[in-house]
């Protein structure tokens, strides 16, 4: 070890732990310590004053218009995400319709293949063939039967209104 280490390593092993120094502190020198003016007793100048306000209300209309530029992104989103499912939806309903005109253009044309193979099972309409029925006849209007109406108490009137 050189002289100088061993000098402050030295110093250190000597030196007083904080229990046993004093707690007493010695006192502080006196500073000059001079107060900031409060605002009320200086006034500030019109252009500072000027500044002051365009900047609390460009603080003001920045916060309003992030959140309003948040709220029409989150409509944006709904709306385009709505017409995309409703879409589908559409889409999916054109994908039936064709295939029940499909289904539907594939029997008419099976059944008049049939025909066209077995015409006697196929008659035309004719008013010798038709079976005419007779209506029934007008039966007079009958009065309610009157149900008894019960007095007990204890049932709880059902809602009117469903």
């Amino acid at each position: 070890m050189t002289s100088s280490r061993a000098r402050v390593s030295e110093q250190y092993k000597y030196a007083e732990r904080p229990s046993q120094r004093n707690t007493r502190r010695s006192p502080a020198p006196q500073r000059n310590v001079k107060n900031l003016p409060r605002r009320a007793s200086v006034p500030l100048p019109g252009w500072l004053q000027f500044l002051i306000a365009i900047q609390k209300i460009s603080i003001t209309s920045t916060v309003l218009l992030t959140v309003s530029v948040f709220g029409i992104y989150a409509w944006t989103v709904y709306a385009q995400e709505s017409w995309n499912n409703q879409h589908k939806k559409l889409e999916q309903l054109q994908r039936q319709e064709r295939q029940l005109t499909a289904a539907e253009a594939f029997i008419g044309n099976d059944l008049v293949k049939k025909f066209q193979t077995q015409p006697g099972e196929l008659v035309r309409e004719s008013p010798e063939r038709s079976i005419f029925l007779e209506s029934a006849p007008t039966r007079p209007n009958r009065a309610p039967i009157p149900t008894s109406v019960d007095t007990d108490n204890t049932k709880t009137p059902a809602p009117v209104g469903y």
